[in-house]
């Protein structure tokens, strides 16, 4: 499809404001001396002469065509951008204002301009409206110091810009720019740039307006050649970088010879797959573009660019506007610049060569991948709301942060990091002298305790089985569809039955660390009678954690019974260390554990959700590490190098809590001895 250039445009009306033109003046001779007749008609014939050769020169100029005054394009130009547009793949909304698909779709910028809603500023005291709605010619040569302002707040955009779009392009088609560009240092080289031009960036760098789009490399002599041939490499715009791809690489997906391309939503990104990456740029830091389906397929019209535009009265002189498309904030929140702007406009070579081959997939079907980057994703959107919220007010941000500087300045204070013996378990240790004393007994004897970590792997087997019979089940299948559909609830369930195996380890480990730590022998010997102990006991440690399963699951799930779930949580997190140190059996272990934690809920708390955070934390860093620099590992690599930080990382948090449970022993045996002097 083809947008004829000018077919939606409209001439504006000039108002005068700031726009005004210089008028050359001739002065003429009031006078002339008798004796200089002769030399005046010789000079004034000669001027005849050259006036007439120049004004000849200038109409056969006039009569030629420019590409720079008339926007229009060569046949060869618009048959080749025509040949080759892309099919752009957007991310389905399921219902108006999701934020979890993509509610905006490459548009022309005729819907911001001549738009009575739009104001054209100009940076200043209060950034003054220098004229509303306005046109192409009003912008013509205006540089940084002037911006485009649209309804809505870019930092508070509620649902503002999407209604807004929605209004604005009801009529118009979505459309990409081209640009066919031969750099004159490449010769051999004819580039087609797509730019698309989009309403409104909702990623991490929220911000008016956003041009994104990819690039065809050709190896041709000019324009004509390139349109015999095919393209040799596409480069795809991703923030401030890209992904590049041969033409016949199987990872680019073609429709014919229109390449097709999966927009992230949100950032607009252009990625060749459906996936979740990991998107980076230089301002805009890390964050995760989301180009996952179900996707909705949009085939573009295409208008084609020249290199530039010099006169307003072209419909396409907005290229030459060299301001901001959107609303002025700092940094990455501003609004960015035009096409033309760009150093890659007139010279794609270096850019085109400086994009990676890959980008950096994220495993999400996966639990532990899905874990990490969800935890991720939430802290990079966290850390931009912060940069949001500091924008738009630094003392409230500077309040908060000290705040909860001062907190944890409190908590730290609160307790003591004194360097402490191991025996007897026992015995009374504050919270800063188990975490200590924990990283002490593991970094001294880390092999027993490593095997003991070896746990996880039957549990992340156990967890992927689960995951592949909830898959494979037609009953379970038809279950959940019912809810949300097949795909999304059966990850739900595949999460959940990794979360029981994954904690069920957690108490086995706990269990093996409590005896081995309270264990009379030394070395291996100590090691396989813990281990030998633990599975005489394994019914017991069975029952109690299923137990302790159910019952915090169904407060859990019950919504209202959320409070009391929390508070079980923490009642029973002794449970492996009753079953092996104080020989209860599923029930009684439950018991066991709640009286342990009683008067004593909070300190149990705030040492847990440490021990919780430190696992957490290692294995965000791990994985990222993963993903940023081992990109394109298969799953299960993934997987296993996953569960191999909680192989490390779980024991030593394991060691904390056999620590913490000699301790709510030690003063649960001090309370009783009381009571037994005050009878």
């Amino acid at each position: 499809m083809t947008v004829q250039a000018g077919a939606r445009w409209k001439r504006p009306e000039l108002d005068g404001c700031g726009f005004d033109t210089v008028r050359d003046r001739v002065h003429r001779p009031t006078g002339h001396r008798p004796g200089a007749i002769v030399a005046v008609v010789a000079r004034l014939a000669t001027l005849l002469l050259v006036l007439f050769a120049v004004t000849a020169a200038g109409t056969a100029r006039a009569d030629a065509p420019r590409q720079e005054d008339t926007g229009s394009a060569s046949t060869a130009e618009q048959e080749l951008a025509e040949r080759f547009v892309p099919v752009i793949m957007l991310k389905e909304q399921s219902e108006a204002c999701d934020p979890e698909g993509e509610p905006y779709g490459p548009t022309a910028v005729d819907i911001v301009l001549d738009n009575p809603e739009v104001a054209l500023r100009q940076v200043g005291p209060y950034d003054p409206v220098v004229k509303r709605a306005p046109g192409a010619a009003d912008l013509v040569g205006l540089g940084e110091g002037f911006f485009l302002d649209f309804p809505g707040s870019s930092l508070s955009p509620g649902c503002i810009y999407e209604r807004d779009f929605d209004k604005y392009s009801a009529d118009v088609p979505a459309t990409v720019y081209a640009h066919v560009v031969q750099q004159p240092d490449e010769p051999g080289l004819v580039f087609v740039q797509y730019w698309f031009y989009w309403y409104y960036n909702d990623w991490n760098n929220k911000h008016e307006s956003d041009w994104e789009g990819i690039t065809l490399k050709f190896e041709a002599a000019s324009v004509d050649d390139a349109l015999s041939s095919e393209p040799v490499a596409v480069g795809y715009s991703q923030h401030e970088g890209g992904e590049r791809s041969e033409w016949d690489d199987p990872k680019l997906e073609r429709v014919g010879d229109r390449p097709v391309v999966y927009s992230s939503a949100g950032s607009h990104a252009s990625y060749f797959d459906e996936a979740v990456y990991l998107g980076r740029g230089a301002s805009e830091g890390f964050g995760c573009d989301d180009t996952s389906g179900p996707s909705v397929r949009v085939d573009p019209a295409v208008v084609v660019l020249p290199d530039a535009v010099d006169n307003p009265d072209d419909p396409l002189a907005w290229l030459s506007f060299d301001g901001r498309w959107g609303e002025r904030q700092s940094g990455p929140f501003n609004g960015p610049t035009g096409p033309a702007v760009k150093d890659r406009w007139l010279e794609p070579a270096p850019w085109f060569e400086e994009l990676r081959s890959t980008s950096v997939v994220i495993p999400a079907t996966d639990s532990d991948a899905r874990s990490v980057i969800d935890v991720f994703c939430g802290a990079v959107e966290a850390g931009s709301r912060t940069l949001i919220a500091f924008t738009v007010s630094p003392a409230r941000v500077i309040v908060g942060f000290g705040i909860l500087v001062l907190l944890v300045s409190f908590a730290v204070k609160r307790t003591v990091w004194n360097r402490v013996v191991a025996e007897p378990v026992d015995r009374r240790r504050r919270a800063g002298e188990i975490l200590r004393l924990a990283a002490r007994t593991y970094l001294g004897r880390p092999i027993p305790f490593l095997i003991f970590g070896l746990v996880y792997i039957p549990a992340v087997i156990i967890a992927g089985l689960i995951g592949a019979l909830i898959a494979i089940v037609p009953v379970l299948g038809s279950v959940v569809s019912l809810a949300e559909g097949s795909n999304g609830a059966n990850l739900v369930l595949a999460l959940f039955a990794g979360s029981v195996a994954h904690v069920g380890a957690f108490v086995a480990i706990n269990g093996l660390v409590a005896h081995y730590l309270r264990s009379e022998h030394d070395g291996m010997d100590a090691v396989g009678e813990s281990i030998r102990a633990t599975w005489g006991r394994r019914r017991e440690l069975v029952g109690a954690f299923t137990r302790t399963f159910l019952i915090v699951a169904a407060l859990l799930f019950s919504i209202v019974g959320i409070p009391w779930g929390i508070r079980q949580v923490v009642r029973y997190q002794f449970i492996g260390q009753s079953v092996m140190v104080d020989d209860s059996d599923g029930s009684q272990a439950l018991s066991r554990s709640s009286e342990l934690v009683t008067g004593r809920w909070l300190h149990t708390a705030v040492v847990t959700a440490v021990l919780n955070g430190l696992i957490a934390a290692t294995a965000l860093v791990f994985g990222l590490l993963l993903l940023i620099l081992a990109a394109g590992l298969p799953l299960w690599l993934f997987s296993a190098l996953m569960s191999l930080v909680s192989v490390l990382i779980v024991p030593l948090a394991s060691i904390a809590m056999g620590y913490l449970h000699g301790d709510a022993r030690a003063e649960h045996h001090e309370e009783a001895r009381a009571e037994v002097l005050v009878g």
